[in-house]
């Protein structure tokens, strides 16, 4: 009898030294291999504790993965040593997804509509047919069917809150099992934690569903491995007919050439088979477009996979680890090139680059010897980034365009804007998504009224944009543009100029701005060794193709941020830079009433208006001598704080205030007169 777990490689989780070790031992026995650590090469997961850091990540990033229970290895070498040649396979034993769990189902309450609607618009809540699980929960928000189901799937449920309870599933935050439940120290989740758990065949995380007011959580940064989750249950339950063999057979070599390409860009994600149908555009023609097209990086016969690509070219890569390094030589010694050894090699005719270390290529450069770096100045040795491989394999012929070059402005941007793309295929179009997710942007597949921004092909409307907007093609970075379309064998794919003109009216309702690939290449253009925040202008005509009209042309950089990003703030002044600021522009202001004013002498003694208007008036006009000291008004910041103004008005009634003055001296000397004659 053969041994049923040969091949097989198991990882342990949550278990204490003695029952680990009796387990491995039973797996080299029964013919398997047991890792201590979670390697990439780990098939299942023997699953002690859900609270250990094994098990959270293999439950976020790891769909490849089966959980068992500690008991299944036990049962397995219990059949296989009794002869027993069923029951051997240990996918029949998968870990119960609530399997030791307490639960007390609270108070589930169905909310309002929107809302319903808004937590299920996230895609993976709703997979197609094909993808879904046993026993799913049908009903999330019924409290009798989410007991059912937990139930069947292996926990302990109850109405009753106690001490040992392990998790309570409500939709209410207030009342006595909620703040009790706060007080022991359980957690308290919303009941999509059931939902979306059954969904994944495993209980997720209780952290990222703990229960909030805030009706905007989405509860959906559970896992991330949806749809390639969905693939592969939808790539099981296909029937295995004939025509279906064949069709895997000819898919095998696109397969293993996009493992490759992912093991050289560390974690990158393949998108060349677009089988979860979108939420919002519903259009499978284009997800058959990507699919045809991405068939082309494969290999037609097994010839071509020992090609002459590479003849005469001698790799030094920089920056990578030892795995990929090994994935490298594999794929440059398939096209007949060399990976060197040694920086110190007098052959080495490219120095290799991970792309994502484009904002250090300059000291990654310094680090190699004198004499590799004179080479490399005397363009004797070509810098390129592991995109050379990729686009020289797929094109099939060396490529040492721009996308090949370290982009040293390749940083993190600290606002995460939503950008979609459209019309584009190949290797452009797995290079475009890369970028944008090292740009700290969100790549979104689908387009919303919520998007910041769609990226167009712009050779899928070629003759049209050439005569209306030719200053699209005239960008510096021309080879960046030349962008393929797909086309079938007839020529140019109506569905796709369709797809992507539906976008674009989309777009152009939802107010969102269309541009071309130029403007993602002049961000990291303008990014390269800027210690802040610079963007181009959306506006520019070398790549806008729509801006909303109710945007008006921003100035600066502050303005085109602000306008389309409504919380964007700038760094604040201190007080006093603000202060200065103020006092620079401000207007005097009223005058301030004072508590106590103080006032200079009354200089002349105790001589009247009407006298001192009168001896001015007499012999002022002659008088050519300057003022006494003590007859001026005392100069004192005290007295006038604030600035005077004077109009037409004021001085016009001056003016009229001093002539009824002048008739005023005139008149006692009449009754002076009158007086005498009496």
């Amino acid at each position: 009898m053969s041994k049923p777990l040969m091949g097989r490689t198991f990882c342990c989780t949550g278990l204490q030294g003695l029952e680990r070790h009796e387990i491995a031992e039973k797996i080299l026995a029964l013919g398997g291999t047991h890792q201590s650590d979670l390697m990439s090469l780990v098939q299942y997961l023997i699953v002690g504790s859900r609270s250990t850091e094994k098990y959270k990540y293999s439950i976020k990033y790891r769909h490849d993965i089966v959980f068992l229970a500690p008991t299944a290895i036990k049962k397995i070498h219990e059949r296989w040593t009794a002869g027993d040649d069923t029951g051997l396979d240990p996918n029949e034993y998968q870990l119960p997804v609530f399997l030791l769990f307490n639960v007390c189902v609270a108070r589930i309450d169905r909310p309002a509509v929107e809302v319903v609607l808004k937590l299920f618009a996230e895609r993976f809540r709703t997979p197609v047919a094909g993808a879904m699980p046993r026993d799913p929960l049908t009903d999330a928000f019924l409290a009798d069917e989410v007991s059912v189901c937990m139930e069947k799937k292996g926990a302990t449920v109850s109405t009753t809150l106690t001490p040992s309870s392990d998790v309570v599933v409500s939709t209410e935050t207030l009342g006595k099992r909620f703040t009790m439940a706060k007080q022991w120290g359980i957690s308290v989740v919303h009941p999509l934690w059931v939902y979306d758990s059954c969904l994944r065949g495993a209980a997720l995380d209780l952290d990222d569903y703990v229960l909030t007011a805030d009706g905007n959580n989405l509860y959906n940064n559970a896992s991330f491995v949806w749809k390639k989750l969905y693939v592969a249950r939808i790539e099981l339950s296909k029937p295995q007919s004939a025509p279906g063999m064949n069709m895997d057979a000819e898919r095998a070599p696109l397969k293993k050439s996009s493992e490759v390409w992912s093991s050289i860009m560390n974690n990158a994600r393949s998108k060349a088979a677009k089988t979860i149908k979108e939420s919002i555009w519903d259009e499978p023609a284009e997800e058959k477009e990507t699919t045809i097209t991405t068939t082309e990086l494969a290999p037609r016969s097994p010839a071509a996979k020992k090609s002459s690509l590479f003849v005469g070219f001698k790799f030094l890569p920089v920056g990578f680890s030892i795995p990929q390094q090994k994935v490298l030589r594999t794929v440059v010694e398939s096209h007949n090139g060399e990976v060197a050894g040694s920086a110190d090699d007098e052959t080495i005719t490219h120095v290799l680059l991970l792309v994502k270390s484009g904002p250090q290529a300059n000291l990654v450069l310094l680090m190699l010897p004198s004499g590799m770096k004179r080479r490399i100045n005397s363009k004797d040795v070509h810098v390129v980034t592991d995109w050379f491989i990729e686009r020289s394999i797929y094109y099939k012929q060396i490529r040492h365009d721009s996308w090949c070059k370290p982009l040293q402005g390749l940083v993190p941007l600290p606002k995460k804007f939503k950008v979609c793309i459209t019309g584009f295929t190949g290797v452009e179009l797995l290079h475009i998504e890369k970028l944008i997710e090292y740009l700290n942007l969100e790549f979104c597949e689908t387009l919303a009224s919520k998007r910041d921004l769609l990226i167009v092909n712009i050779n899928l409307f070629k003759d049209r944009l050439l005569e209306k907007s030719p200053t699209l093609f005239k960008y510096k970075h021309k080879d960046v543009l030349n962008c393929p379309i797909y086309s079938t064998g007839d020529g140019l794919s109506s569905v796709s100029v369709l797809s992507s003109q539906n976008k674009m009216n989309a777009a152009k309702k939802w107010n969102i701005p269309i541009v071309s690939i130029a403007y993602l290449w002049e961000m990291i253009q303008t990014l390269a060794g800027k210690a802040n925040l610079q963007m181009p202008d959306i506006f520019d005509h070398h790549w806008c193709i729509y801006a909303p009209r109710s945007l008006a042309k921003p100035t600066t950089l502050l303005d085109y941020v602000r306008s389309i990003n409504n919380d964007f703030q700038t760094q604040r002044r201190s007080v006093e830079e603000s202060e200065e600021a103020s006092e620079s522009v401000q207007l005097p202001s009223p005058r301030k009433v004072r508590e106590k004013q103080k006032f200079g002498r009354l200089a002349g003694g105790g001589e009247s208006l009407t006298e001192k208007l009168k001896r001015a008036r007499d012999g002022g006009e002659d008088d050519g001598e300057d003022v006494r000291s003590e007859d001026r008004p005392p100069e004192s910041d005290d007295i006038m704080t604030q600035v005077g103004y004077v109009n037409q008005d004021s001085v016009q009634n001056s003016e009229e205030l001093m002539k009824k003055l002048g008739e005023d001296i005139d008149r006692p000397a009449k009754r002076t007169r009158r007086a005498a004659n009496k």
